[in-house]
């Protein structure tokens, strides 16, 4: 995993110098009143950064949105944006900015993939596939993709507060974050919630850093580090190549199995 190939999504700017200095020149800002889940960074913050500087906007948005996304002074520092709605492709696609998909959930085969590689410069490969079918997405893509590496994976979001309804429902104090078990699972969950809803994580962070050698590099365009909710430590010992305890390898050796039982 080369450095200057590492596009690192920040979750606090006091960090941004020490990655610096451990070789990361891509930087991913999530911004404000348009990501969820993560903690987000005004352009008046980000163009304060020295190096390549994009944007997450990771929400889905409304008109009014995207009316008043055309009324920000965008960072002279920004080389692209990785969204989700596509609004926003269509409000930045003549203006010169590197353009990334981040449909996270959707962009599970080559055909999609392909499909949107059209109109976007690259794309974030789903977290919910296995390691064949990536490695026959990237040998299929028209276009060099982004490998999400390292992180804890958004499960899903919501509209609804669903953890202030909850200690609400309790008449307990309300409460923005909450920590729950799946218990026939065992899974593990994170919930964060903002005035945009309810980001749900998994508590483990994945590392899909065991398929970067199996995958052609110059079809990888980024490989994208999430640093939301994990000690700077930790993500600089992913970038140093070293083993991580406490992670999951996610799907990559386990398919998705779809049960569909007798209609009652």
């Amino acid at each position: 995993m080369k450095k200057d190939k590492i596009l690192l999504c920040i979750d606090d700017l006091n960090d941004v110098e020490y990655f610096k200095e451990l070789g990361v020149t891509n930087f991913l800002f999530p911004l404000k009143d348009y990501s969820i889940g993560y903690n987000t960074f005004s352009c008046d913050e980000i163009k304060k950064i020295d190096g390549n500087a994009y944007i997450l906007a990771n929400r889905l948005l409304t008109d009014d949105d995207i009316d008043n996304f055309l009324n920000i002074e965008i960072p002279k520092n920004i080389k692209g944006f990785v969204v989700e709605d596509i609004g926003l492709y269509e409000v930045l696609k003549d203006k010169g900015y590197e353009l990334i998909n981040f449909q996270n959930h959707l962009n599970n085969n080559y055909k999609t993939i392909n499909y949107w590689l059209k109109y976007f410069d690259s794309l974030v490969i789903s977290t919910d596939i296995t390691r064949e079918e990536i490695e026959t997405i990237v040998s299929n893509a028209i276009k060099p993709l982004v490998l999400n590496t390292f992180g804890l994976p958004m499960i899903m979001y919501s509209r609804r507060n669903l953890v202030s309804n909850y200690y609400r429902h309790l008449d307990q104090a309300l409460k923005k974050e909450i920590n729950i078990e799946e218990k026939i699972s065992n899974s593990h969950f994170f919930l964060k919630e903002s005035e945009y809803g309810t980001a749900v994580f998994n508590n483990y962070p994945f590392d899909y850093r065991s398929i970067i050698g199996d995958l052609e590099e110059p079809k990888i365009r980024y490989y994208l580090i999430n640093s939301a909710y994990i000690d700077k430590n930790v993500i600089k010992r992913v970038i140093m190549q070293e083993k991580i305890e406490n992670s999951t390898n996610g799907f990559l050796d386990r398919k998705t199995i779809y049960r569909i039982g007798d209609a009652k």
